[in-house]
C-alpha cells in the first residue's frame, strides 16, 4: 500500500472531475457512466434520494426545483441555503459540494478496490480564507480527512503542463475558460515550488455566457421566424423547457464545432396547444466565432492588464497553459496565436484542458504523504460514528419487521451483514489500545473512513425501505456494489 495519498480532484463550479496518480504520471478516473467529467449539480426528487451528476445536471436544466447547482463558488458565503421541497429538506453549498465529492470518491474507490482517506481538492484561484475553510468542511463532510490539501486551480494546471519534465523554470500563463467564467493566473516558482503570482477573473466571460447568446441571438429569432411564436422569450416561463432544450443543444453544437465547420442543432419544442414539433437549425463555426470573438478579445485584455500589474512582458512569460473545455475552439486559439491580436506568448497544446486540472492535482497528491487521524481525536469520533450506525441499524431493523415477509430478501442479508460487521467494529472499540487499528495512523484513517461509508449507506437503505413501505419496489444498489465495509 503506498503512503501518498495519490487522489486529486477538480471540485469545479459547473463540472469536476478526479485522476489518480501513477508511474510518475496521472490517470483521469471515468464515472459509472463512462465519462471523464461528473457535473457538479444535486437533485432530491424524494426523501431518501439523492442524484449526482449529469441526471441532476437534467434537472436544473429543465427549472426543475428539486435540483441545484454552481454552489461551488457559493461555498463560505452568507445566506446558501438550497431548498429541495419534494424531499423536505434544506441543504448549505457545503452539503452539497460534499454531495459531488462522495461521487467522486466512490469512482476512485471502485478503481482502487477501497475508499481513499484523504485528496487533494483543487479549488478556483479567487477563493478567500473562509471559501478554503467551507472547501475543507465539506471534505469531511464526504467522509475525507479534515487535513486533505488544498490546491489552487491554475497551480494544479502548470502541474500537469510541466509534468513531463520539459517545462522551463519562469512564469506560466494560464488561460482558464469554463462554463462559469473566465481566469487568467500567473503561476511561478518560488523557494523551489509553483505558487500563484497573480490572477483577474471574470464569470461573465465563460462558456455558459456564450451558450446564452447562441441561443438568445440565433436560435431564439430562428424559432420566432419559423415557429410563429411570437411571445417566445427567455423571460416567459411557458417557455422554460423549450429554453433549457435551447440552451443543453447550444452547449453540444459548440462543442461539435470544436471538431467540425457546422454543427446541426435538433430540438423537439413545444408550441401551442402543448404539441411537440421537431426543429433543427445548422450552426456554423464563423457564426459562433463571431458571437464570441468579443468575450475572447476581453480576455485577451485581462491577460495583458494581468502581465503589466506584474511588471511582465510577453517574452517572460515561457507559456499560455489553456484549461477549461471553451478553450478547445478553434477560432478562440487562432486569436491566442495571432501575434498582434493574440498575446504573443507561445501557445501550450500539449494537455486536455477539460481534466487538466485534475490531472495536475493528482500529480501534486502523488508527493503528499497520507494524512495521520490523532488517536484520541480518532477514537472519539470512531465511537460517535458507531453510536450514529447502531441507532440507524435499529431504526432500519424495525422497518423490515414492520413488513414482515414482504420485505425483499436482499434488504434483509444487506442489514445482516452491516450488523455483523458494526458488531466486529464495536467489540474491537471496547477493547481499547489493544486493538490493533487504534495504534496505526493508517488503520485509524481507514476505520474513520469505513464507519462513514458505513453512515451513509445505511441513510441510503433506510430510504429505500421508506420507499417500499409507500408500495412501491426499489433495490439499493449501492448495498450491494462497491467495496464493501471490512475491518482494517
Amino acid at each position: 500500500m503506498r503512503e501518498t495519498i495519490d487522489i486529486g480532484i477538480e471540485l469545479g463550479n459547473t463540472g469536476s472531475a478526479v485522476a489518480m496518480a501513477e508511474d510518475g504520471g496521472a490517470r483521469v478516473l471515468r464515472n459509472s457512466e463512462g465519462r471523464d467529467r461528473t457535473p457538479s449539480a444535486v437533485s432530491m426528487p424524494r426523501p431518501g434520494k439523492t442524484l449526482v451528476g449529469r441526471a441532476a445536471r437534467e434537472r436544473v436544466a429543465a427549472s426543475l426545483e428539486d435540483a441545484h447547482a454552481g454552489f461551488v463558488l457559493r461555498l463560505g458565503a452568507p445566506g446558501d441555503a438550497y431548498r429541495f421541497p419534494r424531499a423536505g429538506v434544506t441543504r448549505t453549498a457545503e452539503q452539497l459540494a460534499a454531495d459531488v465529492l462522495k461521487s467522486l470518491c466512490r469512482d476512485a474507490a471502485h478503481e482502487r478496490g477501497e475508499p481513499r482517506a484523504a485528496a487533494v481538492i483543487t479549488v478556483p484561484a479567487s477563493f478567500t480564507p473562509e471559501q478554503h475553510d467551507a472547501a475543507r468542511r465539506a471534505a469531511v463532510l464526504a467522509g475525507l480527512s479534515e487535513d486533505c490539501p488544498l490546491l489552487p486551480e491554475p497551480v494544479a494546471v502548470a502541474l500537469a503542463y510541466g509534468a513531463d519534465g520539459t517545462a522551463r523554470r519562469g512564469h506560466r500563463l494560464v488561460f482558464s475558460l469554463g462554463s462559469s467564467g473566465f481566469t487568467a493566473a500567473l503561476v511561478g516558482e518560488r523557494h523551489g515550488e509553483l505558487r500563484l503570482l497573480g490572477h483577474v477573473g471574470a464569470p461573465h466571460l465563460g462558456g455558459g455566457h456564450i451558450d446564452r447568446a447562441i441561443v438568445d441571438e440565433l436560435l431564439t429569432p430562428a424559432v420566432v421566424r419559423e415557429l410563429g411564436l411570437r411571445d417566445f422569450a427567455r423571460g416567459n416561463r411557458r417557455w422554460r423547457t423549450n429554453f433549457a432544450k435551447l440552451n443543453a443543444a447550444a452547449e453540444a453544437a459548440k462543442i461539435e464545432l470544436s471538431r467540425a465547420a457546422e454543427a446541426a442543432v435538433t430540438v423537439d419544442l413545444r408550441v401551442d396547444g402543448g404539441e411537440e414539433t421537431y426543429w433543427d437549425y445548422t450552426l456554423t463555426r464563423g457564426a459562433l466565432d463571431d458571437l464570441a470573438r468579443p468575450s475572447y478579445a476581453q480576455a485577451v485584455a485581462l491577460c495583458r492588464h494581468l502581465l503589466a500589474e506584474n511588471a511582465l512582458r510577453p517574452e517572460d512569460v515561457d507559456g499560455l497553459l489553456l484549461a477549461g473545455g471553451a478553450t478547445l475552439a478553434p477560432g478562440l486559439r487562432e486569436l491566442l496565436a495571432d501575434p498582434r491580436e493574440g498575446l504573443g506568448i507561445r501557445v501550450d497544446h500539449s494537455q486536455d484542458p477539460t481534466t487538466v486540472v485534475a490531472r495536475g492535482a493528482a500529480l501534486r497528491a502523488g508527493t503528499v504523504p497520507l494524512p495521520a487521524a490523532s488517536p484520541a481525536l480518532a477514537r472519539d469520533e470512531i465511537a460517535g460514528l458507531l453510536r450514529e450506525t447502531r441507532d440507524a441499524l435499529g431504526r432500519c431493523t424495525g422497518l423490515l419487521d414492520q413488513a414482515g415477509t414482504g420485505a425483499p430478501g436482499r434488504l434483509r442479508a444487506a442489514v445482516a451483514l452491516l450488523q455483523e460487521t458494526v458488531g466486529r467494529l464495536d467489540d474491537d472499540l471496547s477493547r481499547g489500545g489493544a486493538a490493533g487499528w487504534h495504534t496505526s495512523p493508517r488503520s485509524r484513517t481507514r476505520a474513520l473512513t469505513l464507519l462513514r461509508r458505513l453512515r451513509d449507506r445505511l441513510g441510503e437503505l433506510h430510504g429505500a425501505l421508506t420507499g417500499n413501505a409507500g408500495g412501491e419496489s426499489r433495490r439499493p444498489a449501492p448495498l450491494g456494489t462497491g467495496p464493501g465495509p471490512g475491518l482494517p
